[in-house]
């Protein structure tokens, strides 16, 4: 098991590396235009409990990066990536490397867990969510969530499940799937799997 991942880890070519980090700068600027949307809708959402529903457009860059490069620690890599660039333009500042860390190692986790050989809706979902559930125990130690009560923790994190599933899983898949369809993709295990 360990052999083949090791294996999947040094044949990744520089191009994999190239198109990680370009899509990853690229998602952190995008990233950076989001958090005015999450801004303008917290007030509306935050008091109940939904804030979170705005949120999972932070977890795309750890699924859908890792869905076309297919290879161990690119979801942390693209993670880290990404937070990096927002940090730098939005309010957040190096902050956000710890939220892209913890972001990234939680979908890692489960790419791990297929051994980076399962790529169907269903694991790009346990992503999502995994990356959405580690993100959340950071929000809970760093913004003090134990004094609100569990239900409203609850609530929160399952929106923020839920709004990952669709803005970082459900995304991903339909990204590349038209992606796929341009042959931009066609040098990446994303397209060499399927033949």
């Amino acid at each position: 098991m360990f052999k083949q991942i090791a294996l999947l880890y040094k044949s990744t070519t520089l191009f994999e590396i190239v198109l990680s980090t370009v899509l990853s700068v690229t998602i952190g600027i995008s990233f950076w235009g989001w958090t005015y949307v999450y801004e303008i809708c917290k007030p509306f959402l935050h008091t109940l409990g939904l804030k979170y529903l705005v949120s999972g457009f932070w977890i795309f860059a750890s699924v859908f990066i890792p869905y076309i490069v297919r290879r161990p620690g690119i979801a942390i890599l693209a993670s880290l990536v990404s937070a990096f660039i927002e940090g730098l333009l939005a309010q957040w500042g190096l902050m956000a490397l710890a939220w892209g860390f913890v972001q990234g190692l939680g979908a890692e986790l489960i790419f791990f867990l297929f051994l980076y050989k399962k790529w169907d809706w269903k694991v790009l979902f346990l992503a999502a969510s995994s990356s959405a559930f580690f993100s959340y125990i950071l929000d809970y130690f760093y913004y003090s969530y134990q004094s609100l009560s569990f239900a409203f923790n609850l609530l929160q994190l399952f929106s923020f499940i839920l709004s990952a599933l669709f803005m970082a899983a459900f995304l991903s898949w339909w990204t590349a799937e038209k992606l796929l369809k341009t042959g931009l993709l066609n040098n990446y295990l994303i397209a060499k799997d399927r033949v």
